[in-house]
């Protein structure tokens, strides 16, 4: 009995572990987008560079939406990716970027809560 005690609480103990370290990556991964976005953003032309790992960033996230079934949140984090590879593969830089915005926007008013620098994911 209480050798599958432990177990069972270790078991519980490393999924929170898992899905803090998730988490922290996911918030790593939120604060790499305002710089990338501003690159981009400010480079005479089309950074493929950083739209690359924008795209990149982008996937990530919707991996770790599709871990936690948020089918809308897969969707705005997909169609962001779509975008940056878009500008990477040198499409309008402007219209692409505020394609990936309108994502975010919409992303944060269904998955964020809190005020800043709080924020919580929902």
């Amino acid at each position: 009995m209480r050798k599958s005690f432990l177990i069972v609480f270790s078991i519980a103990g490393l999924s929170l572990m898992v899905f803090g370290q998730d988490e922290a990556d996911y918030k790593t991964w939120m604060k790499s987008v305002p710089p990338l976005v501003g690159a981009i953003r400010n480079a005479p032309d089309n950074d493929s560079a950083d739209a690359t790992k924008l795209s990149d960033t982008f996937d990530k996230m919707a991996g770790f939406w599709k871990a936690k079934s948020a089918s809308d949140a897969v969707e705005f984090a997909e169609t962001a990716r779509d975008a940056a590879k878009a500008i990477a593969a040198g499409a309008d830089k402007a219209g692409n970027l505020q394609k990936i915005q309108a994502q975010c926007g919409a992303c944060h008013r269904a998955h964020r809560e809190g005020a800043a620098p709080d924020f919580k994911i929902k």
